[in-house]
């Protein structure tokens, strides 16, 4: 818990002062209502201590219990019209429910919850260099607006840029070389052979098989489980999504008046679907097929519906920069630049889209958007460039630029001016 038991006992000891100056005989009427009046405070995560107001409480703790958002709440202490409540880890944001031996009282408003998340360094130093190797032992040299993805394994796949190679990292934060030879250029064929100019996205397919886009040969290459590169086709294509249902892919150009394509893997057929987009960035498709499109120079996440590709909701304020969380036509981005979606259908926004990795650019951090409400939040980091593990805002990141969702809950993150992949746990 957040606060010490001294801190808990100290507000035992005030609610029950205060209840002796209150007449006697307050009691419970089971033919009235369960009135919640207030809650304070009305927002903060797990261990926070929250007293409820209301009329219609006992004194007797037996046969009551409070939930936040249907989860249910540690009972510290009752008097009369004050309840002292622990939020409980993982509630989620919602309504106050009081529950004295079934008769019911529910708040008018939401408690606030805010999530914990711990951020650790999974790979990577502070060298921009190459080696392979396990946690710190091993160095990338990111040196672009690359992206990051995961299997159904929890193997994770990075595109270096500045050593034109795609690595994978196992759980265990070993480091390794997926493909690519180092050389300038391209070619395919087996993994020592094969030669990028820029890999800069990638998606994983299932049993090994990733694909990946280099926007400087105009490609998008599909490798295997040992690293032999194929051709998929000719494309312009820079941030990578792919429909896990069906396997087809999805690419956006990043051009100034964009577009967004869908391709057939099995024939390198492609389909432009979605135009007139300020530099679209990246891609990513739910469980349902929806997809959400990163438009970088509009500072917005927009959903297109699956197969019609009807406009949905646009996430952020189009054409205003800034760090602003809340409702969807409220809350503001800085030059977005990646997406990803968990097994929810929860959005990951990596923030600094900067084609430099500008430090003063407002956002240092990983967004979360939730699916249906789409209410926007700061899941980690904050507006400070930097390097730092550590818990929630405490956290910093140098031009996040890769995220992506694992099975396991877990976020990563390609941290690019830091060199490293960071791992993001959620309480």
């Amino acid at each position: 818990m957040k606060h010490s038991i001294f801190s808990l006992m100290a507000a035992l000891t005030l609610i029950a002062s205060a209840g002796c100056k209150k007449e006697k005989g307050l009691e419970h009427d089971p033919g009235a209502p369960v009135v919640i009046e207030k809650f304070t405070p009305a927002t903060g995560g797990a261990g926070v201590e929250v007293l409820i107001y209301g009329n219609n409480f006992t004194k007797d703790t037996s046969g009551v219990s409070v939930t936040v958002n249907g989860v249910p709440a540690f009972v510290a202490g009752m008097v009369d019209d004050r309840i002292l409540i622990t939020i409980p880890p993982k509630a989620g944001t919602g309504k106050i429910e009081v529950n004295i031996r079934g008769n019911k009282g529910i708040s008018q408003t939401d408690f606030a919850y805010q999530t914990s998340t711990i951020v650790t360094t999974l790979a990577g130093n502070s060298n921009a260099s190459y080696a392979d190797g396990k946690g710190a032992e091993a160095s990338f040299n990111i040196g672009a607006r690359c992206g990051i993805d995961i299997d159904e394994n929890g193997f994770l796949y990075v595109p270096e840029a500045g050593n034109r190679r795609v690595r994978k990292i196992a759980p265990d934060g070993t480091v390794t070389t997926l493909t690519g030879n180092g050389n300038n250029g391209y070619k395919e064929g087996p993994a020592s052979e094969a030669e990028f100019f820029m890999p800069f996205d990638v998606v994983a397919a299932g049993n090994g098989v990733i694909y990946v886009s280099d926007p400087a040969a105009w490609t998008i290459r599909k490798v295997t489980a040992d690293g032999t590169t194929s051709l998929i086709g000719w494309f312009e294509a820079w941030g990578l999504g792919i429909d896990r249902r069906n396997g087809m892919l999805y690419y956006c150009d990043a051009g100034a008046n964009g577009s967004v394509y869908r391709v057939n893997p099995g024939n390198g057929a492609a389909e432009k679907i979605i135009t007139g987009l300020s530099y679209p960035s990246d891609v990513a498709v739910d469980s349902k097929g929806d997809l959400y499109v990163v438009v970088n120079g509009s500072h917005v996440i927009r959903q297109y519906k699956a197969d019609t590709w009807a406009a949905g909701v646009t996430i952020g304020i189009p054409g205003q920069a800034g760090l602003v969380n809340g409702p969807a036509n409220a809350a503001k981005f800085d030059l977005p630049w990646s997406i990803a979606t968990d097994r929810n259908d929860n959005l990951y926004i990596a923030g600094n889209g900067t084609w430099d990795g500008s430090p003063t650019n407002t956002n240092q951090c990983i967004r979360f958007v939730k699916t249906g409400t789409w209410e926007v939040s700061t899941f980690t980091g904050g507006s400070t460039a930097g390097f730092a593990d550590g818990a929630g805002s405490a956290a910093l990141f140098n031009a996040p630029t890769g995220v992506t969702a694992g099975a396991d809950g877990a976020v990563y993150v390609l941290d690019r001016g830091n060199n490293r992949i960071r791992k993001i746990i959620a309480e």
